[in-house]
């Protein structure tokens, strides 16, 4: 067996427990991060999930996760379902992805270090102001054309929706993160089944603590 692939539900609502109530007063990303970390206590490990928070039709908080360890509620919080996931796609198969990520670009500053920016705002600045709307979108989805090359997609063009762009600015215990996130929705043609695999277990992108990068796929054809 490979990896699990769970959906975790919370039980209450933040009026109803003290944790979630102090989590509440945090930005949502830090909550989720906090969160679905609980649902691998104890044993010291780095990292070896990704996630992404979802708002039930009953309006209830729930977060599928793919992780190496199957998660465990030692603390009543969830309910949660897991199952054994080894996804495996056979070359040409039509795909619908869903992907919420973290679009960043390298550039050199004037010190010669290289550093992560956000896509869309970087496109921004070297817009004029007339073209800074179209210029975003065209960055957003340069980015996501370019990774789903290492995804082993081949994205049909005319059905990519972007949505959701929001900034996210955390401080936990003072230390100050800032990162972005998008939506991304479509067909996709599977080319490379193993780097496509990759994806799916791993993630894609940055800002996968936090609840980007966990690609969704779903088999049409």
């Amino acid at each position: 067996m490979s990896h699990y692939f769970s959906l975790a539900t919370l039980r209450a609502r933040p009026r109803d427990s003290d944790l979630l109530r102090r989590l509440s007063r945090h930005q949502e990303a830090y909550r989720d991060h906090a969160l679905v970390w609980r649902l691998f206590p104890g044993d010291g490990l780095p990292r070896d999930f990704v996630f992404r928070q979802q708002v039930r039709d009953v309006g209830s908080l729930a977060y599928y996760i793919v992780s190496r360890r199957e998660p465990r509620d030692v603390e009543g919080l969830f309910e949660v379902a897991s199952k054994p996931y080894s996804p495996m796609l056979e070359k040409g198969a039509l795909v619908r992805f869903d992907l919420r990520a973290n679009p960043t670009v390298s550039r050199r500053g004037d010190d010669g270090i290289s550093r992560r920016h956000d896509v869309l705002m970087d496109a921004k600045r070297r817009a004029s102001p007339q073209a800074a709307a179209a210029e975003m979108e065209k960055a957003a989805r340069g980015w996501l054309i370019a990774r789903a090359v290492r995804m082993g997609l081949n994205v049909q063009m005319e059905s990519l929706f972007q949505s959701a762009y929001r900034q996210h600015r955390l401080a936990p215990r003072g230390k100050q993160i800032e990162f972005s996130s998008i939506d991304y929705r479509g067909y996709a043609r599977v080319v490379d089944p193993d780097a496509l695999r990759r994806a799916l277990l791993e993630g894609v992108g940055h800002a996968r603590g936090f609840g980007c990068g966990l690609l969704l796929v779903k088999r049409m054809a």
